[in-house]
C-alpha cells in the first residue's frame, strides 16, 4: 500500500509541475493562482501542501523542468535529422510558426526569462543551472572551433532564438512577426549551421525530418 501511495504521490506531482509548467508559460507566474492551478488537474487546494511548501518552490521546480525538457526536446531533434543537420533542426524549429504560437509547449526561455529577475533567489537559481545546462549542450551540437568559441556561440545562438521568438511573439503585426522569424532563422543558419547539401546524384542522407507538430 505505502508503494502504491508513494507512486500515486509522484504521479500527482507530475500532473501538478506539467500543469504549472504550461500555465507558467501561458500565463506567466503573477498571472496563475495556485487555487485555480489545483482546481484543473482536478485537485483540492490543500492537496499543494503534500508536494510544496510554497508557491516560489513550485515556480523553481518548474522552471529546473521545464528548461530540461525544452533542451531534451531540442536535442532530440537534432539526433533524428540527417547526418550534419542537426543544429539545422534545431533552428528550423525553434524560429518558426509552431513554436511562436505555441508558448505552452515551447522553450522556457522565450516565456519566462523577462519574469526570473523579478522572482525569489531559489527560482533564479533554478533558471540560472537550466540556462547554464542549456548553452552546454547546444555547444555540443556546434560543429565549428575550439571548446571556448563553441561555448561563446552557443550563448549568441540561444539568446538570439529566444529574443527572436520574444518579439515574434509581441508584435501584433503578424507580417512583422513572420519576417523576424524568417530573417532571424536564415541568419543564424548562415551563422553557424552546416549548409545543406545540393543533390549530387550520390547517397547522401537527405530525409526530411518529420513534422510531429511540436515545436
Amino acid at each position: 500500500m505505502a508503494r502504491t501511495s508513494r507512486a500515486e504521490k509522484a504521479r500527482t506531482h507530475k500532473r501538478l509541475v506539467d500543469a504549472a509548467s504550461r500555465d507558467f508559460r501561458t500565463t506567466g507566474v503573477e498571472g496563475t493562482s495556485i487555487p485555480r492551478l489545483m482546481e484543473e488537474i482536478g485537485l483540492t487546494h490543500g492537496t499543494f501542501y503534500a508536494h510544496f511548501d510554497s508557491k516560489d518552490a513550485l515556480v523553481a521546480e518548474s522552471y529546473a523542468t521545464g528548461m530540461r525538457e525544452s533542451v531534451d526536446r531540442q536535442m532530440k531533434r537534432a539526433a533524428d535529422a540527417p547526418s550534419g543537420q542537426g543544429l539545422n533542426a534545431i533552428i528550423d524549429r525553434y524560429l518558426s510558426a509552431i513554436h511562436r504560437d505555441d508558448p505552452g509547449d515551447g522553450c522556457f526561455l522565450p516565456s519566462m526569462a523577462g519574469e526570473v529577475r523579478r522572482q525569489p533567489e531559489i527560482v533564479r537559481h533554478a533558471f540560472t543551472d537550466g540556462l547554464r545546462n542549456y548553452f552546454e549542450r547546444l555547444a555540443e551540437v556546434l560543429a565549428d572551433g575550439d571548446a571556448d568559441s563553441r561555448a561563446d556561440h552557443a550563448l549568441v545562438l540561444a539568446s538570439g532564438m529566444a529574443g527572436a521568438v520574444l518579439l515574434a511573439r509581441a508584435v501584433t503585426d503578424v507580417e512583422l512577426s513572420d519576417r523576424i522569424l524568417d530573417a532571424c532563422r536564415d541568419f543564424y543558419t548562415a551563422a553557424f549551421a552546416s549548409p545543406v547539401a545540393e543533390s549530387t546524384g550520390d547517397n547522401e542522407d537527405t530525409t526530411p525530418i518529420e513534422d510531429t507538430g511540436q515545436w
